[in-house]
């Protein structure tokens, strides 16, 4: 049979296709799997690694009738590496971890404490593992005992933790998500170190892991995100408080929404903040550097609960004040806290100053945290309350 040369062609690519085109060799099907949405890292009084991992049971998650069994599970090992941890697990899953979906790294608080560096290096290399996953530090409490808590609202804790970093984040200001790209970036980053949220466990720790505990409307034991952790290189030096974790934020930019309570005569004031812009500049002085913040916010009166006419320019006028002042005491705690209490730059000042003056930055790189003590800011805020609602006076019991 002739074929002509066209057609010859066609059949040799086809051919060629039949040959490259193997179908999925290393496909693995669902039921041989363990998903696994949460881990946890820490270090043993032995010295070697302690691997924790929660996996989803698919056929709890799958249903919505009643069951006594959870929808997750737990699995600890040790080993001298990370990865020898890894394959450990293979005596107690019945299943091959599947690591596509992880949500959430939890590290102790031991092993943040020693440094975390050397430990992510497994997570950052292995192909199986994306990298938007957070990364959070367990204080006060184990990490095999954090992620065996069940939750109430969330079949799977790991997304009940990744979703209230993100409520917190967007809503009050007082934590953000910090994902591993992002944090080994500032690790490495001359002129900044990182923040990572931390995780709380309140309640008895024995009730957390029975089914019971989410079964009551008030569950006994609940998973709550704390404030941020501060790193001096790879390591935790301390925790930032409430105040000084919004104001971390606010310095940075990174406030979406918040509240600003505000105290006045026989009560408070509650101002929603709707947005921020801030700005950052380093600028020189007699040879030495300074740095200037400035933070517009816009937001609405929320509650007022004190003699107060809202029709009054001047009423608004001093709330811009007290908002602008409250706002700026936020900022100054966690400047001072950086400052003062940990010594090291947690904001990327030294960046900035990098990247306005590369030689003057050669002479303090080395020794940045030093210079960092005292450091020069300034700090400037525009506030502006675009509205107040539909009441222009406080709702009294006379009225």
């Amino acid at each position: 049979m002739l074929v002509k040369k066209g057609g010859f062609f066609k059949i040799s690519a086809a051919v060629l296709c039949l040959i490259l085109l193997t179908g999925c060799w290393n496909s693995n099907e669902l039921d041989e799997l363990s998903i696994v949405v949460a881990m946890g890292i820490d270090k043993t009084d032995d010295n070697q690694y302690e691997l924790v991992t929660q996996v989803i049971n698919p056929s709890e998650i799958a249903t919505d009738a009643p069951t006594t069994r959870p929808p997750v599970s737990t699995y600890s090992t040790t080993g001298k590496t990370l990865f020898e941890a890894f394959r450990q697990l293979t005596h107690k899953s019945p299943r091959k971890m599947y690591l596509s979906q992880l949500r959430l790294l939890v590290i102790g608080k031991d092993l943040a404490e020693e440094g975390i560096l050397s430990s992510l290096d497994l997570f950052y290399r292995d192909h199986e593992f994306r990298t938007g996953f957070y990364v959070t530090i367990a204080k006060d409490t184990d990490v095999e005992t954090l992620l065996s808590v069940l939750t109430a609202y969330e079949k799977i804790p790991a997304n009940k933790l990744m979703n209230s970093i993100d409520a917190v984040e967007t809503n009050h200001g007082s934590s953000k998500g910090v994902t591993i790209d992002e944090l080994i970036t500032q690790i490495h980053s001359k002129g900044q170190s990182p923040v990572i949220a931390g995780l709380l466990l309140e309640g008895p720790e024995d009730s957390g892991t029975n089914i019971s505990n989410v079964e009551n409307i008030d569950a006994p034991v609940e998973l709550t995100i704390d404030h941020l952790g501060v790193l001096k290189n790879d390591r935790l030096v301390g925790w930032l408080d409430e105040d000084a974790s919004k104001g971390y934020n606010y310095v940075v930019g990174d406030i979406k929404n918040s509240v600003v309570t505000l105290p006045c005569q026989d009560g408070t004031t509650s101002i929603e903040i709707l947005r921020t812009q801030s700005s950052m500049e380093a600028s020189f002085s007699e040879g030495k550097p300074s740095i200037s913040i400035e933070l517009d916010v816009e937001g609405n009166v929320a509650e007022v609960d004190c003699p107060i006419d809202l029709s009054k320019e001047d009423s608004i006028q001093k709330l811009n004040d007290e908002t602008e002042k409250e706002i700026k005491r936020l900022m100054e705690a966690s400047l001072k806290m950086a400052q003062k209490n940990f010594e090291t730059d947690i904001f990327g000042f030294g960046g900035m100053i990098h990247r306005k003056d590369p030689e003057y930055w050669k002479t303090v790189e080395k020794d940045w945290d030093n210079h960092f003590k005292d450091l020069n800011l300034d700090i400037q805020i525009k506030a502006e309350l675009r509205r107040k609602g539909d009441a222009e006076q406080p709702i009294t019991k006379e009225e």
